[in-house]
């Protein structure tokens, strides 16, 4: 039985999807399902991902519904990040193959990241092409999803930096105040 983690990047056709899944393998496949969370700026400001997260859900027991049948299917939403959605989720499922549907707004980046997993990395046909990856978008993306060895001192010179601007508005209301009496 082969091992398939499916990672929902975006709507895939479900007719490809479930030919893809048979075209792996001599017997059913084991599939696991995951979808990563997505969330908009003023919902992570919020911080409110519960709505983001029971899309991810939907989007997931979607696929999960279109494979029954086809495969031992288990789906669940991720983590926003996808690298540590599929990082999440190889805690708990051996996969032999990590397959990624639709993927809008991804760059080749993505591919790269997941093959530190050991794992084989394929993108469903009729995603969108892979463009070359921008190394300061991944940094950024790494930094951002506390990936980076850096990520703790960037919080510490940022939230230095914002205490230093606010001491310097103050200061300058201040010296306002005294300029006007």
């Amino acid at each position: 039985m082969r091992n398939l983690l499916v990672l929902l990047l975006g709507e895939g056709s479900r007719s490809r999807l479930q030919r893809a899944i048979a075209e792996r393998g001599d017997g059913p496949a084991n599939v696991h399902i995951v979808a990563p969370t997505r969330i908009g700026p003023l919902e992570w400001l919020a911080s409110d991902e519960d709505h983001a997260r029971a899309e991810a859900a939907v989007r997931a027991l979607d696929a999960e519904w279109t494979l029954t049948g086809e495969a031992e299917v288990e789906a669940e939403p991720g983590d926003v990040d996808p690298v540590l959605a599929v990082e999440d989720a190889l805690r708990n499922f051996q996969a032999d193959e990590i397959l990624l549907v639709g993927a809008p707004g991804e760059d080749g980046g993505l591919e790269a990241s997941l093959q530190r997993f050991g794992v084989l990395v394929t993108r469903l046909e009729g995603s969108r092409p892979a463009r070359r990856a921008d190394p300061l978008r991944e940094w950024a993306r790494a930094l951002a999803g506390g990936r980076s060895k850096a990520t703790p001192f960037v919080f510490f010179v940022a939230a230095n930096l914002a205490l230093f601007a606010l001491a310097a508005l103050i200061a300058l209301f201040v010296l306002l105040v005294l300029w006007l009496l």
